[in-house]
């Protein structure tokens, strides 16, 4: 290379270097021949130690190699990358990749323009995206504020009506002394008491109610929560099995809410084993891990059909659903009163092996016990 060559290879190289989205180039076998200090500082990589890296250390993709070279007619490209959940470096970094594809480059040392070489510019767009999300979550609960207002007021009066209609002939019926007729009368007004319930927990999921914490055994809440679902289990040949800690304290905890996220995560459980399977549910005390609090820990996994890795960092999401007529709402719900006591809702599954919820509720209450709800 002359003298000429290698100063404007130098010019070239530095304003390279100044230039402030991250750009890398690469050659014909996706190595790393330049790569400026913004590369270097979205990758934490020396920008020394970049050279003849190959790309797929950087972005851990597995389609990487194939999304760079592969082009239609078009010279240049963009591409929006989540990178693979087991990448070590920038777990939730989503990068907009712009490729263009080069025949040739201005001289730089080391480098022939007799071969094909890739020049990407890299932007970090995670907050974008993450900003995005909020602003259609906050679109889709203030829809649902008004569908749940509608619910509760064309629903919630018609239930209290039916409720004391039937509460009346009950009344009338043990007068007159047809006692066989009370079992399917107790079990109608148990089910509307459920309804109302429901009704109340989809309002409440729009507001923000305060719990009413009391101290409450879970293995009791769990326990009932099972016998609850165990006459459908059963019609499905999925088997209960029951592993708890013992002893464990009492938890501070709104009993009702809190058996309504068992019911929910139970009830997806059984309708991702249509053809049986099993329902494991486990418990533990676990170190203080929630600011300091003790936590008892529920374990609750089951044999299903599992949940592709795609749509596992959306099911929190309010109103979506993985189910062709789910509402997207049961998951949202039990996040969402789960973080009210002050602990964490976990989800892992593999396709075709199952799905593991795991729920930390701390064992104490900063709030005054019996805070009204």
């Amino acid at each position: 290379m002359n003298i000429e060559s290698q100063l404007n290879s130098s010019v070239y190289e530095s304003l390279f270097d100044l230039l402030p989205q991250a750009v890398v180039l690469l050659d014909g076998e996706l190595r790393v021949r330049l790569a400026n200090k913004a590369a270097s500082a979205l990758f934490q990589v020396p920008q020394e130690q970049l050279g003849e890296r190959p790309v797929s250390s950087l972005i851990r993709h597995r389609d990487i190699p194939k999304l760079i070279l592969e082009f239609g007619e078009e010279p240049v490209k963009v591409i929006e990358l989540h990178p693979e959940p087991d990448q070590e470096a920038h777990p939730s970094t989503i990068l907009k990749i712009t490729i263009v594809r080069l025949r040739s480059v201005t001289p730089v040392p080391k480098l022939t323009s007799d071969q094909e070489f890739r020049l990407l510019v890299l932007e970090d767009i995670t907050a974008k995206v993450l900003l995005e999300e909020q602003l259609v979550q906050a679109e889709k609960l203030a829809g649902m504020g008004q569908l749940a207002e509608g619910i509760a007021h064309e629903l919630g009066n018609p239930l209290s009506s039916v409720s004391s209609n039937l509460s009346y002939i009950r009344s009338v019926l043990t007068t007159n002394g047809h006692v066989t007729l009370m079992e399917p009368l107790d079990a109608t007004l148990a089910n509307l008491q459920q309804m109302h319930l429901l009704l109340r927990s989809l309002s409440e999921f729009t507001g923000q109610p305060q719990p009413h914490y009391e101290p409450a055994n879970l293995h009791t809440l769990i326990r009932r929560s099972l016998v609850f679902i165990a006459k459908e289990a059963e019609q499905h040949g999925i088997e209960l099995l029951v592993s708890f800690a013992d002893p464990v304290p009492l938890c501070s905890v709104d009993g009702r809410a809190i058996t309504q996220v068992l019911l929910n995560v139970f009830k997806n459980a059984i309708e991702a084993m249509p053809e049986g399977g099993r329902i494991s549910v486990g418990t533990r005390l676990s170190p203080p891990v929630l600011e300091g609090n003790e936590a008892l820990v529920i374990e609750i996994q089951d044999s299903g059909r599992g949940i592709a890795e795609s749509e596992l960092r959306k099911v929190f999401r309010p109103l979506y659903s993985t189910k062709p007529r789910g509402t997207g709402l049961g998951l949202s719900f039990c996040r969402q009163v789960i973080e009210e006591h002050g602990g964490e809702i976990h989800l892992s599954s593999q396709r075709g092996r199952g799905t593991t919820v795991t729920l930390l509720l701390p064992v104490r209450q900063d709030v005054t016990e019996g805070a009204a709800g």
